[in-house]
C-alpha cells in the first residue's frame, strides 16, 4: 500500500490536486493522509485571548482547521466509498516544512502532492513559493500540480537532466513504477547550460537511461548552452506530455542564492504535472 500526503489549504487548487491524485492512483492501495497546516505567523496572542475560557490553546489554534479536514475526509470516503482508497486527517501547527517533514517521517509517506497556481509575492520571491520549500527541504518525492489542471493519462513524460543533475540509478523508482503502470513513453531532455559534457558522456547517460526502464521506448535530446526553460517551453509546444520530472538536489539558502539551477523558474512557470525526484545524495 502507498501512503500519499495530501496538503490543503481549504483553496481551489488544493481540492484540484487531491482530486488528481485520486485519477492518477486509481486501481491501487492507497491511505490518503490530508494535512492541514496553520502556520506559526498566522495567529498572534489576540486570537488566544479572545478564544473561549473553556477551550484549549490547541483547540483555539486548530479547531477550524480540524473541523474543515474532518468535513474533507467525510466527504472523501463517501465518494471512493468503492475504491481501495483509506483516509486519515491531520492537522499541524508549526513552521511550513517542518510539519510536512515529520508527517513524512510519522506517516512513512511515499509521496507528497500539492497544487501550485503559479504565482510569486514579495516573500514567496525571497524566500521561494510553498512548492519550492517543500522540494528543497523535504526529504520525499512531491507531485505539484497545477491549478486548473486535469488529470490526464501520462503517456508522454518528458524527462529533464538539468546541469547539475547527473543521471544515477537510484531514486527512480515512483518513476518506474509511473511507466510501468501507464505504459509512458519517455523524452529525455538533456540541458547542460555551461556544464561540459563528452559526447562519451551523452552516449552513456543514454544507455543507463534505457537500461532502467527496458521496456520504455526513450527518446534522448541534448540542449547545449540553450535557456532550459526556453528549450523546455518550446519542446512542449513541439510535443505535448502529460507529466514532467526532474530531481532536486538539497541545498542551503546561500547555495541557492549563488545557484543558477532553474529549478525555481520551471516550478513557477510549471503547466504540466511536475514530479520531483529526490537526488541520491538526499
Amino acid at each position: 500500500m502507498k501512503n500519499i500526503l495530501l496538503l490543503t489549504d481549504f483553496t481551489l487548487k488544493s481540492d484540484n490536486a487531491h482530486a488528481y491524485a485520486f485519477d492518477f492512483f486509481k486501481g491501487q492501495e492507497c491511505e490518503f493522509h490530508l494535512l492541514s497546516i496553520q502556520k506559526t505567523w498566522e495567529y498572534t496572542t489576540d486570537d488566544l485571548m479572545t478564544s473561549s475560557p473553556k477551550g484549549n490553546i490547541d483547540n483555539a489554534l486548530l479547531g477550524d482547521n480540524r473541523t474543515k479536514v474532518d468535513a474533507m475526509i467525510g466527504h472523501y470516503k463517501e465518494t471512493y466509498n468503492n475504491s481501495s482508497f483509506t483516509f486519515q486527517g491531520h492537522v499541524d501547527y508549526d513552521v511550513f516544512t517542518d510539519a510536512i517533514s515529520q508527517a513524512v517521517t510519522a506517516y512513512n509517506i511515499d509521496l507528497v502532492v500539492c497544487g501550485t497556481d503559479g504565482k510569486t509575492g514579495i516573500v514567496e520571491n525571497i524566500f521561494s513559493s510553498h512548492a519550492l520549500r517543500i522540494i528543497r527541504k523535504v526529504e520525499c518525492p512531491v507531485l505539484v500540480i497545477p491549478e486548473k489542471y486535469r488529470f490526464i493519462t501520462p503517456k508522454r513524460i518528458q524527462y529533464l537532466l538539468d546541469y547539475d543533475d547527473t543521471f544515477e540509478m537510484c531514486g527512480k523508482e515512483p518513476l518506474i513504477d509511473i511507466t510501468h503502470k501507464y505504459a509512458s513513453s519517455i523524452d529525455v531532455l538533456r540541458l547542460t547550460f555551461g556544464f561540459h559534457m563528452e559526447d562519451h558522456e551523452f552516449e552513456y547517460e543514454h544507455t543507463e537511461i534505457q537500461k532502467l526502464f527496458p521496456s520504455t521506448t526513450i527518446s534522448y535530446a541534448r540542449h547545449i548552452d540553450e535557456n532550459p526553460v526556453a528549450v523546455i517551453r518550446e519542446s512542449l509546444l513541439k510535443r505535448s506530455c502529460q507529466l514532467q520530472v526532474l530531481s532536486a538536489k538539497n541545498q542551503t539558502f546561500l547555495e541557492r542564492i549563488f545557484s543558477y539551477s532553474h529549478l525555481s523558474q520551471i516550478v513557477n512557470t510549471v503547466t504540466t504535472p511536475l514530479l520531483i525526484l529526490r537526488d541520491c545524495n538526499s
